[in-house]
């Protein structure tokens, strides 16, 4: 009788998955506590794609024709990938300097796509409390003074990008609001919700610097990037054209009339 193993969740002939494996999979997911009919599931699929894939080996599908081509292509693909990020790996973050000036220079590209609203929101389950925080914030006063039920309050500030970014409920409220102003408390999906408008920014309107920064610097993170791969290609092509191990033309060989083969226009340089 085979001996138990108390790290071994599962196994399916030599192959194993183990309770390290199961906690590694749990830390990946943003919900901290993970349901036990998750978890149970999570294992299931992992059984049955490990009996699917034992038993196509077993019929000898690893040298399937259609298999092959398919797994070079993946192969292909991901080590190109990681030749690229092995050589992007020393690209240092854009200064705010260089995202300054790139918004300078592209600041008509930068508008809002739909109406966009900054919003403060309070949330809880209970209502009076509610009506009296909302009561303190229309006179005034901090919008941190809770006189409910302890533990009952969550608040805190969302931007809003259309009504595409939230659910019809929040957004009729929001959207109708004008700046500085507090709506009404309102019951949504069980809770009591107050929402202060803290800016509003129409369709068509230009973004500011801080509203794009985050774009920007992904945008020249990619211009570097794609100038690091041009870089590694225009490199390779001297080499190969040298050893006369590269050849590429504008466009496929054709016979000549009288049978031989037409010469081919050969662009040197380029990319293929």
């Amino acid at each position: 009788m085979e001996e138990w193993e108390p790290e071994v969740i599962a196994r399916v002939g030599d192959r194993k998955l183990t309770a390290s494996e199961i906690t590694a999979w749990e830390a990946s997911l943003p919900q901290v506590d993970i349901p036990q009919e998750v978890r149970s599931t999570y294992i299931r699929y992992w059984v049955e794609e490990e009996l699917l894939y034992q038993e196509a080996q077993k019929r000898g599908l690893s040298d399937d024709a259609w298999v092959a081509r398919h797994l070079d292509e993946i192969t292909r693909d991901l080590l190109v990938s990681r030749l690229l990020e092995i050589e992007s790996g020393g690209i240092a973050m854009p200064t705010p300097n260089s995202v300054d000036s790139y918004f300078k220079q592209n600041s008509s590209e930068f508008t809002w796509s739909h109406l966009h609203l900054e919003v403060e929101y309070w949330r809880s389950d209970d209502r009076n409390g509610m009506e009296r925080l909302r009561s303190n914030i229309q006179r005034g006063r901090q919008s941190g003074i809770w006189t409910g039920k302890v533990g009952a309050l969550e608040s805190g500030r969302i931007s809003l990008n259309g009504p595409s970014s939230t659910v019809p409920e929040v957004w009729s409220v929001v959207s109708r609001l004008r700046v500085g102003e507090v709506s009404q408390v309102r019951r949504i999906n069980e809770d009591f919700w107050a929402f202060k408008l803290i800016d509003r920014r129409e369709q068509g309107e230009p973004q500011g610097i801080e509203d794009v920064r985050d774009e920007i610097t992904m945008r020249l993170m990619e211009e570097t990037r794609s100038n690091v791969r041009d870089d590694i290609v225009r490199k390779l092509v001297d080499e190969y054209r040298r050893s006369g191990r590269l050849y590429w033309s504008t466009q496929p060989r054709q016979a000549a009339v009288d049978g031989s083969e037409a010469d081919s226009q050969v662009v040197e340089g380029s990319k293929p």
